[in-house]
């Protein structure tokens, strides 16, 4: 019992972290995408509030003030470089001196100087988008925008998710382990010790004491059990008196002083699970609770039958001298 409960916990761990998984995948994803969103639109916004100033100075020629606006732009967070081309895609003036006058190649520049509006692309680097929007007299004005912060900060972003995300499951792991714990393997543990519990009493006053019984080996117990059943003529001549009468019942249960089951069959389908195995336990392998009620009555009365009934059924069961309990089920 307690295998199956560990190997459900662990199914559920494996199939709770995909979907947390999945999650934050996605999530990362979308926080990247906002934040890149979020850098590009406050660069945006710086430019375009100096698009108007630069276009005068354009239409009066004053190179210094129009220079000057370019260089105050590039120092703007997350922008790069600033400068204007002409139609020629040849840069007219750049906040770097040393790149006036060179000429931009590249799909990326040609349709930024065709467009007839702003527009924002991917460069040849994934870190960098050019932005570009007209000016007077057919030129150009374009600015490198750096995401690489965003995508820094995306990723601690990512970090605080996986990190919620494994405490999450570790929790929901930790709940279920435990509950399925409480309200299944303690109570299973309790049923069992108490259709044990007499059969481990009845040992202990015909075969062996107390200290004996402690540091015996499971396998030296089952043997012990067997010699004394095997010892006993009047166990084994009601063994076989039940076993001979097979097919006489509706439903007919053979079990050993563990309560597992020796031999067994159910006609009615209404006592004992299908596919149940020889050697199971008939906690595990019973269908009616009244078939648990009723060994545990005849544990306490060894040698009596005692009696029941489930639906149109007559349920007997009697303990051989602790040795097994027999159950048999016929119709009322």
């Amino acid at each position: 019992m307690k295998k199956n409960i560990v190997f459900l916990t662990f199914l559920m761990f494996v199939i709770i972290g995909g979907i947390f998984y999945f999650l934050t995948e996605l999530l990362s994803k979308n926080k990247e995408s906002e934040l890149e969103k979020l850098t590009v639109e406050k660069a945006r916004a710086a430019v375009s509030v100096n698009i108007g100033a630069i276009n005068k100075s354009l239409e009066s020629s004053d190179d210094i003030t129009m220079l000057s606006y370019i260089e105050s732009i590039a120092k703007f967070e997350n922008i790069s470089s600033c400068f204007i081309l002409d139609r020629n895609n040849r840069v007219i003036i750049h906040n770097n001196t040393s790149e006036w006058n060179a000429e931009r190649k590249g799909s990326v520049y040609d349709r930024a100087v065709k467009y007839d509006g702003e527009l924002v692309q991917y460069t040849q680097s994934e870190n960098l988008l050019l932005f570009s929007a007209p000016l007077a007299k057919n030129y150009t004005l374009c600015c490198i925008f750096s995401i690489q912060k965003a995508k820094d900060d995306a990723k601690y972003w990512k970090i605080k998710y996986y990190t919620v995300a494994a405490a999450v499951l570790a929790a929901v792991t930790a709940v279920f382990y435990f509950l399925a714990k409480l309200f299944v393997i303690l109570p299973f543990n309790r049923i069992k010790k108490a259709l044990e519990g007499n059969s481990v009493d009845a040992i202990k006053k015909g075969a062996y004491n107390e200290i004996t019984d402690f540091f015996a080996t499971e396998r030296e117990k089952h043997e012990n059990r067997i010699k004394a059943l095997q010892a006993d003529i009047e166990s084994l001549s009601k063994i076989v008196e039940y076993f001979a009468a097979d097919g006489k019942y509706q439903a007919f249960m053979a079990l050993n002083a563990s309560n597992n089951i020796i031999f067994a069959y159910d006609k009615t389908g209404l006592f004992l699970k299908k596919g149940f195995a020889a050697g199971s336990h008939i906690v595990e392998s019973s269908l009616n609770s009244g078939i648990i009620e009723l060994v545990n009555r005849a544990s306490e009365n060894p040698g009596r039958e005692v009696e029941a009934a489930s639906e149109n059924y007559k349920i007997t069961a009697v303990s051989i001298h602790f040795q097994g309990v027999i159950i048999k089920i016929t119709h009322k």
